[in-house]
C-alpha cells in the first residue's frame, strides 16, 4: 500500500494573468502570493514528518512554485505529471475569464460534477479528474510515501472532501488493484 499526502497549493496570484485578460489555460501561469509561500512553508515539519520518498505535482505554474518552495528543504526527488492539472471548466479551452470560469462551476457543483444521463456539458466531470489522477498514483504504487502538489478539484475527486485550504495536506492511500 502507498500512502499519499495530498497538498493542495499555496494561495495563487492571479494579477498577472487578469492584467494580461490571459484566457483558458492562461490563468493556469498565476504564480503564488508571499502569503502562498508562507501558507506552504507553514506545512513544511508535517511533510518532513511524512518524509516522502518522491514529490509529484500537477504542472501549473502555482503547484510548481509550491514544489520549488519546498525543493531545498527536501531530500526526495521531483517529478513534474501533467495529468495532475487542474479541473478543467470547458473542454474547449475556450473560457475567457474568471466569471466564466465561476458560471461553468456554479453548474458543476449545482450537478455534482457529473453530467445528468444523456448529456454533456462544457465541463470536466468529477469522475474524469478521479480516473486521470488515480491512473497517475498508480505509477507510483512502487513507493511507501508519495507527496502530491496539486489541486483543490483534484482531491475533493478522490477525497470526498468538500474544503481544501491552500496549502491543506490531506492523507490518502492507494492499494494495488
Amino acid at each position: 500500500m502507498t500512502s499519499f499526502l495530498l497538498m493542495r497549493h499555496g494561495e495563487p496570484d492571479f494579477s498577472g494573468p487578469n492584467k494580461w485578460n490571459a484566457p483558458g489555460w492562461g490563468g493556469d501561469l498565476a504564480p503564488l502570493t508571499n502569503i502562498g509561500e508562507e501558507q506552504v512553508i507553514r506545512q513544511l515539519d508535517k511533510i518532513r514528518e511524512f518524509n516522502p520518498e518522491i514529490v509529484i505535482s500537477s504542472p501549473t505554474t502555482r503547484t510548481l512554485h509550491s514544489a520549488l518552495v519546498l525543493r531545498s528543504a527536501l531530500e526526495a526527488p521531483f517529478n513534474v505529471e501533467f495529468e495532475l492539472h487542474e479541473w478543467v471548466p470547458d473542454l474547449n479551452f475556450q473560457w475567457r475569464n474568471l466569471i466564466d470560469v465561476q458560471r461553468l462551476q456554479s453548474e458543476y457543483y449545482r450537478l455534482h460534477g457529473e453530467w445528468p444521463a444523456g448529456e454533456t456539458r462544457p465541463w470536466e466531470t468529477i469522475s474524469s479528474v478521479r480516473s486521470r489522477s488515480l491512473a497517475i498514483f498508480r505509477k507510483y504504487l512502487n513507493y511507501q510515501r508519495v507527496l502530491a502538489i496539486c489541486h483543490g478539484q483534484l482531491i475533493r475527486s478522490i477525497t470526498g472532501l468538500d474544503d481544501i485550504e491552500f496549502a491543506g495536506l490531506v492523507p490518502f492511500e492507494l492499494k494495488e488493484d
